[in-house]
């Protein structure tokens, strides 16, 4: 039923805005007019640059979180490491001396 619904709007809204089926552009659940970046004015062209500049630097900054957390690992795995390394250490000399 809503799928319905939803296509009647977006005829309707199609014919009131005179766009094209083709002109139509799905974007992040929305259906926005494709435009030729030239036409649009100068000033909206920034904002969408903007835009685009915080998208990237929002995936940036996920990016640089998940090389922190892994690093973060990758620090607790060498801690462990390096216990369990003195662990042998102290069992083999242990042994050793228990040989002697």
């Amino acid at each position: 039923m809503d799928s319905e619904l939803e296509k009647r709007l977006r005829v309707a809204f199609r014919d009131k805005l005179r766009l094209l089926p083709a002109e139509l552009h799905a974007a992040r659940g929305r259906t926005v007019p494709v435009r030729d970046p030239a036409a649009l004015p100068l000033s909206t062209r920034v904002l969408l640059k903007r835009r685009e500049v915080a998208e990237v630097e929002r995936e940036l900054q996920n990016q640089r979180q998940e090389f922190q957390q892994r690093m973060q690992r990758l620090e607790r795995r060498r801690q462990q490491l390096a216990r369990r390394r003195e662990q042998h250490r102290d069992a083999v000399l242990r042994f050793d001396s228990f040989l002697k």
